[in-house]
This record gives C-alpha cells, sequence and structure tokens, in this order.
C-alpha cells in the first residue's frame, strides 16, 4: 500500500514495514507544534493476526492509525457474509474517521501482527474544528475511500474472479510474499472461499504463486500483474 500524496490505495509491494507518525493520513498535515500537543492523547495498540480491533455497531471511540503491520476493514452483510472493503498499511488510518459517527460503520481485523496509534474521537473532533489543514486532508483522505469503493464495486459486477483475486492479492504484498488467508482473499474479491482455492491452484499449476497455509509466496509478479489487468 505505497501511498503517496491523498491516494489511499490499499497495501502493496514496497510498503514501508513502518512509519513515523508525521509520516501517516492526516497527520502529515499538521504543524510540528500541533503534532506536539495530541502525541499525549495517543494510546498505542499492539494487535495481533486475525483479532478483532472493534466490531460494526460499536461506539467509534477512536481514529487508528497503522504504524506497523495490515488490517482489513470489512462489512458484514444482513445474511452474515462479510466483504472486505479495504485492507491497510503502515500509515493509513481507519474507524473513526468521520468526526459525527458516534458508531463504527464496518468492523476491523488484523491481518497480521502490528502496532497502531488511536486517537479518541473527542480529541479528533477538536483537531478538526479548529485546523483547517486537518479538515481538507481529511476530505482528501475519505473521496480517496469513496473512488476506491467505487472501483471495487465496478469490478465486483464486471471483473472475472481470477482477475478480482490476484488484484487482492497485490494488495497485500510485501517483497512479493503475503501472510493472508484464503477466506481473506475471497471477501476482498468478493468471491467464495472455493473458489479463491481453485485459482490459487490453477496459478501454482502456472508457477506464478506458492501457497501454504495463511503464506503466500509469488514467483512471477508479471504474470500477476497481467491476470489483475495491472499496467
Amino acid at each position: 500500500m505505497k501511498h503517496n500524496g491523498s491516494d489511499s490505495s490499499s497495501a502493496s509491494a514496497g510498503t514501508p514495514r513502518e512509519v513515523a507518525l508525521e509520516q501517516a493520513e492526516l497527520f502529515r498535515a499538521l504543524a510540528p507544534d500541533t503534532l506536539a500537543r495530541l502525541r499525549p492523547h495517543l494510546a498505542d495498540r499492539a494487535f495481533y493476526r486475525q483479532r478483532l480491533l472493534f466490531r460494526e455497531g460499536e461506539p467509534a471511540a477512536a481514529l487508528w492509525v497503522v504504524r506497523r503491520g495490515a488490517v482489513r476493514v470489512y462489512h458484514v452483510s444482513a445474511d452474515g457474509r462479510p466483504t472486505t472493503l479495504e485492507s491497510l498499511g503502515p500509515g493509513q488510518i481507519f474507524g473513526a474517521i468521520s468526526a459525527s459517527d458516534e458508531r463504527y460503520p464496518v468492523s476491523a481485523e488484523a491481518l497480521e501482527e502490528g502496532f497502531a496509534w488511536c486517537l479518541p474521537r473527542t480529541v479528533l473532533q477538536r483537531l478538526l474544528a479548529e485546523d483547517p489543514r486537518a479538515g481538507v486532508e481529511m476530505l482528501s483522505i475519505v473521496a480517496s475511500r469513496l473512488r476506491n469503493a467505487h472501483i471495487q464495486l465496478h469490478s465486483f459486477a464486471h471483473d472475472r474472479a481470477p482477475a478480482r483475486l490476484a488484484r487482492a492479492l497485490l494488495q497485500v504484498l510485501r517483497d512479493d510474499e503475503a501472510s493472508v488467508t484464503r477466506r481473506d482473499l475471497a471477501e476482498t474479491a468478493g468471491t467464495t472461499v472455493e473458489t479463491a482455492i481453485r485459482v490459487l491452484r490453477r496459478l501454482e499449476r502456472e508457477g506464478i504463486l506458492r501457497s501454504e497455509a495463511g503464506h503466500i509466496a509469488v514467483l512471477d509478479r508479471a504474470a500477476l500483474n497481467r491476470l489483475a489487468g495491472a499496467p
């Protein structure tokens, strides 16, 4: 999930293993003295793979900032089917992105072990009210997330499962490897676990990747990019 400008694209190769707070979304727009005032309010939280960080509908107590590791944000439909909306890595924010939302509209789960900073929602509200630069940066982040959501919905409607799964895998790759389950890939790609297993086995036979429980190594990145439709 290499992050440039205000683009909030998902995790990919090239993502730093860890970021400093002043390099993270939202916080990079703040003046040094503003950032210094916020630091005492930030709680450092460790998280562990496949552990739930918060559940949809719970009080939106904090804005989360990934310092190290990876997190997926997902929604559960009325029939109980989860769909991954984003995979996020170092430097990206999630949780109480909208200061007006009193409850989390989605759930968040750790994809791998890591750390996050948590900023209380009340402190975030005060920051957005007092600092125009923070408000502009937050608007840019939200707009980018909405754009990515529209792209994902279009993909669900028009692209075949192998292309969607290839893109889902590219999102979480780091140095051509990913700690990810077939379930996570299926939910990100909007398909079934059975389909994900079938596609991954085919890609293994073609020498594009090597897969084992909870871990995938990409052997032919160019071929995976072509399958995903990446330039």
